[in-house]
């Protein structure tokens, strides 16, 4: 397994903890605690932990003496690139129509929408960019038999 595929396997990780923490967190406060929906959100504060994600490229060091990224490596990074930003586009303008149609052309919504939408769809940039590595490279398999 080269870097590319360990840091989108770190990243997933990361993100799925995330998702599953900020989930309990929301469901225990709303159902156990009952607190009002809108205090219960406060769970999503596990979605912070995404920012481990930052110390993957120093957790995987280039190891010396060893190509680590060649020209299909660069390809593949280059398709789950693509696929992350082509998804983006969805997610952003769902993010932007679905509360305008809720609300209506009058209406307004509260600017603290607005970073709980980036990070969203940092998030999901993420997550597609690692599952699409992952993918490519064949979930860590590579040099087997797939007959």
């Amino acid at each position: 397994m080269n870097k590319t595929q360990k840091i989108a396997r770190f990243n997933l990780i990361v993100i799925l903890i995330a998702l599953t923490l900020s989930a309990i967190a929301v469901s225990a406060l709303y159902f156990v605690v009952d607190l009002p929906i809108r205090r219960a959100f406060g769970g999503f504060g596990f979605m912070g932990i995404t920012g481990l994600m930052g110390l993957s490229p120093l957790l995987y060091k280039k190891e010396r003496g060893k190509v680590s990224f060649d020209e299909r490596d660069e390809l593949i990074n280059y398709r789950a690139v693509l696929a992350a930003y082509s998804v983006f586009w969805l997610v952003f303008t769902a993010a932007c129509m679905i509360p305008w149609s809720i609300i209506g052309p009058s209406g307004s919504i509260s600017v603290n929408v607005l970073p709980i939408m980036l990070l969203g769809i940092g998030i999901t940039l993420a997550l597609v960019h690692s599952l699409m590595i992952l993918v490519q490279y064949g979930w860590g398999i590579k040099g087997k038999n797939h007959e």
